[in-house]
């Protein structure tokens, strides 16, 4: 009979079991933050202010569709039922 490792897939009417999972230590967590935190590439200035000013135009116009849909709905609304 052939070995099953943990890869393989379950045979027909055979159950699975979770993977068991090993509390780490606070300190081996913060490591693991920082060595994460190392790989990120954090933008210059210029490119900043350029997502900056991306994110205010595209909030601007999304205020104002739906607030524009608001007022009309709300014209439509008090137009229809009085």
């Amino acid at each position: 009979m052939a070995t099953d490792t943990r890869d393989a897939a379950p045979r027909a009417g055979q159950a699975t079991r979770p993977a068991a999972r090993r509390r780490t230590t606070p300190l081996r967590f913060y490591r693991e933050i920082v060595a994460e935190l190392r790989k990120v590439i954090y933008p210059g200035r210029s490119e900043l202010i350029t997502y900056v000013a991306v994110v205010l135009v595209f909030c601007s116009i999304m205020v104002a569709f739906v607030a524009s849909l608001d007022f009309g709905l709300t014209k439509a609304v008090l137009a229809i039922f009085g």
